[in-house]
């Protein structure tokens, strides 16, 4: 995967985890946009546009729209609607929470072996970060994910995080309460020497395919670069088990 960058981003080959008719699932390297601001800046949505009309030669404009966001510092997959069709059901699917999302994180410390945190997120438009409760408040919003601890001890580990819920800034806000700040993180995390950006990766997803209903399970690639060096990719059980677990799963404590 690509490191953080700035200026001319282009979608490469090697970028590219899935492609058919109706879908383009792309890993987006830390720092680039997944859709185009009024300012211009690169962005994937742009991008795989290009990419797509020269890749099958296509005359005219391409239809191509992101169907979901993560954050501008953030890595990792993005779907990308290659048809109106593909758009609606792939909407659906996200705004239903119909899809499984894993994420990776290098976070400071040695977490616990696995734990299922519960909090309330609320944005504050003002500065784009959220207040995070461990209680219910006002209009917060409920905040689910489930981590496991993977490798590392000491001053770093990676984690492997079931996000149950799509809250704003959710990974980062509810780690960093917990004492395990993500290194890159200039809000809720760690500065790190060694990273210009959040160790924070988007992945792997599993969803029903728009068109075809065919169970998808799209798994990206582990960043090289920064605090990712000296972690590899997580085992066949460790995703399998990330998959599998539901919010019926978590511990009866939480439930209540």
């Amino acid at each position: 995967m690509q490191q953080a960058i700035g200026g001319n981003y282009q979608i490469r080959e090697e970028d590219v985890v899935f492609l058919d008719n109706h879908l383009l699932v792309v890993n987006k390297p830390a720092g680039i946009l997944v859709q185009p601001d009024k300012d211009g800046s690169d962005s994937v949505e742009d991008a795989a546009k290009i990419w797509l009309k020269q890749k099958f030669d296509k005359p005219g404009n391409v239809f191509a729209t992101v169907c979901h966001r993560i954050d501008r510092p953030v890595s990792g997959l993005v779907v990308i609607a290659r048809t109106s069709k593909a758009l609606a059901r792939m909407n659906t699917i996200f705004q239903g929470r119909e899809i499984k999302k894993v994420y990776l994180a290098v976070v400071e410390g040695r977490p616990e072996p696995w734990k299922w945190l519960r909090h309330w997120i609320k944005k504050n438009e003002t500065t784009n970060k959220v207040w995070t409760y461990t209680y219910p408040r006002g209009d917060a919003k409920q905040a689910d994910l489930c981590y496991w601890h993977l490798q590392g001890e000491k001053e770093k580990s990676m984690v492997l995080v079931r996000l149950f819920t799509g809250r704003h800034h959710q990974i980062r806000a509810q780690l960093g309460l917990e004492k395990l700040p993500i290194l890159g993180d200039l809000k809720y995390g760690k500065k790190s020497p060694t990273d210009p950006t959040v160790c924070l990766c988007s992945y792997a997803m599993e969803f029903a395919h728009p068109v075809s209903g065919e169970t998808l399970r799209i798994v990206g690639a582990i960043p090289e670069w920064g605090s990712w060096r000296g972690f590899s990719a997580p085992d066949a059980q460790a995703m399998e088990t990330a998959f599998q677990i539901n919010e019926g799963a978590a511990p009866a404590q939480i439930r209540k």
